[in-house]
């Protein structure tokens, strides 16, 4: 059976404040794979689903607004597979991470080592993760960028580059969502310090090489070889973040330009070619090298993971039916007396954190002033502290909440 499969990294939890809104029930054909599943539609989506309307509700409202971010960035491009025209996008939102594979093993696809996927058959198509068993920050990431490849396959078909396809996903996952809209253009220092590293070591892909990768060699990789894998997907986000924000914007003009062709039907090279100069490649690269040797991260994002770490860990005491610390110097020092550690995945490499980094405790604030993270009061009975980080714009905080089957989640909040 052929299939275009698109695969996403299980990811640190970071998150987005979310509104809700209303989804209407909507009758389709059940999905064969699991006729099981109740089908809501939302403005943009139709989400088959196992969770409640109540659970449902929430992610539809964001992948809406996420939809809509989508088409103003792309308001140039018109849709090229228009066979499912005003159906609704589809979206297979299952409970659990076993569901998941079950749906997607049904369909003939194996979906190891996967948080998420969009998936193309003969026979079916959409955006496919889980909800349960993990916070919904690391749910409505893996929605953004696999939610990215759905709309980039509906307006560019297979002409869309895999190194574009799979940089401007992550660009798009990085996304935060404000009161006032999604905030885009944060820089994650996971990715900055993999590809400095890279950089300094000679094991960065020439530019050449990485235009020249397709679907299957990018999926051959990332089955084959994770660490190389983590490589090709940090540089093709650093080499669109520099495309976009590079030299004061210069190249974003060009660079729009060229999606607009692609758009139209144009080849890869000759699109670029003549959206940013038929000489433009060997400057393009030498100026990105520039840029992604001194990029820094931003301060929301490293705040962001910091807490991430500070949420595991009150996690970890939650599972135990530990008191509760009701500082964050209490919590400090109970970490380090026990030596805890954790190690989560970024781009395929295992990265470790333990309590004996006292940056972990701490934010950088604008200006410069280093200040500790707060705890507050729980936000109900039965639930860890809240975590903040006054001063941040955005400003992440630490929110708890239990998943459909009663266990314990964290996500972080933008306010």
């Amino acid at each position: 059976m052929a299939r275009h499969i698109r695969h996403l990294r299980k990811i640190a939890a970071h998150t987005l404040a979310l509104g809700i809104a209303a989804l209407t029930a909507f009758t389709a054909r059940p999905v064969q794979a699991d006729p099981g599943l109740s089908v809501f539609a939302s403005a943009h989506y139709h989400i088959h689903t196992d969770l409640s309307r109540r659970q449902t509700v929430p992610y539809g409202r964001h992948m809406d607004l996420l939809f809509d971010q989508y088409e103003r960035r792309f308001r140039r491009l018109r849709a090229q597979n228009t066979a499912e025209k005003g159906s609704g996008n589809p979206l297979y939102l299952l409970s659990t991470e076993q569901r998941y594979h079950h749906f997607l093993h049904e369909l003939g696809i194996a979906a190891q080592n996967s948080g998420g996927m969009f998936f193309v058959t003969r026979k079916h198509h959409g955006v496919a993760t889980w909800a349960d068993g993990r916070s919904r920050a690391t749910t409505r990431r893996t929605l953004q960028h696999e939610g990215f490849h759905q709309f980039a396959f509906e307006h560019f078909g297979r002409r869309l580059p895999a190194w574009m396809n799979e940089g401007l996903a992550q660009y798009f996952e990085d996304a935060v969502l404000l009161e006032r809209g999604f905030e885009l253009g944060l820089a994650d220092p996971d990715r900055i310090t993999l590809i400095r590293t890279a950089l300094n070591d000679g094991t960065a892909l020439p530019l050449a090489s990485l235009f020249q990768l397709q679907g299957s060699d990018w999926h051959q990789t990332l089955t084959t070889d994770q660490g190389r894998a983590g490589l090709l997907y940090a540089q093709a986000w650093s080499l669109v973040y520099y495309l976009i924000h590079g030299e004061h914007g210069a190249y974003q003009p060009a660079f729009e330009a060229y999606l607009g062709l692609l758009g139209e039907g144009m080849e890869h090279d000759s699109a670029f070619n003549r959206a940013f100069g038929s000489n433009a490649k060997q400057k393009i690269e030498a100026g990105w090298k520039r840029f992604a040797s001194k990029q820094l991260p931003d301060a929301v994002t490293v705040a962001a993971g910091r807490l991430a770490f500070l949420a595991e860990a009150l996690a970890y005491k939650a599972s135990r039916r530990e008191t509760m610390p009701r500082a964050l110097d209490q919590l400090q020092v109970d970490l380090r007396t026990r030596g805890f550690a954790i190690t989560r995945t970024v781009q395929q490499i295992e990265l470790s954190y333990n309590a004996d980094q006292p940056e972990l405790y701490t934010y950088t604030r604008p200006g410069g002033q280093v200040s500790r993270f707060e705890l507050l009061e729980p936000s109900g009975y039965g639930l860890p502290p809240r975590i903040a980080a006054p001063g941040l714009t955005p400003e992440p905080n630490i929110t708890w909440q239990r998943d459909g089957s009663g266990e314990l989640m964290y996500d972080i909040v933008y306010r």
